[in-house]
């Protein structure tokens, strides 16, 4: 900092004497302090994220921090890198924190029921369409180029209901429930679908969809829905409560089940995973990796919040997400089957 000092209000040194001062100033030395403090802050506020998402289950504030262990993973393993070029042992605290985000990643990427020999299946779409989005015709190309069985839009409004009807004239079965917020929902099929039905969970009047169709010889039960974004304790609480009424509904069917939707929660959520377990599904993106769907627009804060869960009879030939159509989800798109 003398250096600095020297110049800091003089305006009669010679140019080339500043650049020398600034030169020492950023010397290897100095450059490789500033890096390797920089390196530990953030490596501290990764690990006290990391910790925090452990406690998700408590408050809807901590279960935000859950959503992201991809990003604390990555970070702890490059900050950790250079870390213990100058001191291993604060290398060595970051382990258990790499460790303890990279499980629930790694698990993603493998078993569930992923059978890519299957030759039946269901293709399956399912797009949040973003209420205000107005890229019409990149939606309709999108599902024109992957022509699926099966198609679920959430947030379809009047407006989009109207701009689609055109290319969705072979979806004979369908339920188009248009709203203007951002929770309208509609099935259009190309199977043969019976009890098509709008239906609710707990008191928060955001409508879902179920239907039958069949897989062959065997019944299965489709249910969209697209609970609340968990931002406040009331939304949170909501969007929770939707998520077990769904998983005391699942377990009640005596078919085979696939539950569709922006579920507005990441795998990593203990709410999630409540879900899974509770009503006995598997996350189609099992085996196939985490193929993160939100938000579009944000790269490094990517997470999974659209999902495809199926019960134990049906297995995944892929799982995909599609291109960026203008909204702030990606499309996801899955074909399943039954051996």
């Amino acid at each position: 900092m003398r250096y600095f000092n020297r110049v800091a209000f003089s305006y009669n040194l010679p140019f080339k004497q500043y650049i020398n001062i600034l030169t020492k100033l950023l010397s290897e030395d100095f450059m490789k302090k500033i890096i390797y403090y920089t390196a530990g802050i953030i490596s501290m506020v990764t690990m006290v994220c990391s910790i925090l998402s452990c406690f998700g289950e408590m408050s809807w504030f901590l279960d935000l921090f859950t959503h992201f262990k991809l990003q604390y993973f990555l970070t702890l393993v490059v900050m950790g890198g250079i870390v213990s070029l100058k001191n291993m042992k604060w290398g060595l605290i970051l382990l258990p924190f790499i460790f303890l985000n990279g499980v629930d990643i790694m698990s993603i990427h493998f078993g569930g029921q992923k059978n890519i020999d299957l030759v039946k299946t269901t293709k399956i779409m399912s797009i949040n369409l973003l209420s205000s989005n107005t890229q019409f015709e990149a939606v309709a190309d999108y599902i024109s180029s992957k022509e699926p069985d099966i198609l679920i839009l959430q947030e379809i409004t009047s407006n989009w209901k109207s701009m689609l009807e055109q290319n969705l004239q072979q979806y004979s079965t369908r339920l188009v429930i248009p709203r203007e917020d951002n929770f309208g929902i509609a099935v259009y099929s190309k199977v043969d679908m019976t009890d098509l039905t709008e239906m609710y969970f707990q008191d928060n009047r955001l409508p879902s969809i179920s239907g039958n169709f069949f897989m062959g010889d065997t019944q299965v039960s489709l249910i969209a829905t697209h609970p609340l974004p968990p931002i406040g304790y009331e939304n949170a609480k909501k969007r929770n409560a939707q998520l077990y009424d769904l998983s005391s509904h699942v377990i009640e069917l005596d078919t085979e089940v696939i539950v569709v939707g922006d579920l507005n929660t990441s795998s990593f959520s203990s709410h999630f995973k409540h879900l899974l377990k509770a009503a006995n599904l598997v996350d189609s993106r099992k085996g196939f990796g985490l193929l993160p769907s939100w938000p579009t627009y944000f790269y490094l804060l990517k997470t999974t919040l659209d999902h495809c869960l199926v019960s134990s009879g049906i297995q995944v030939k892929s799982r995909e997400v599609g291109q960026d159509i203008g909204s702030d989800h990606l499309p996801i798109f899955v074909e399943l089957g039954i051996p």
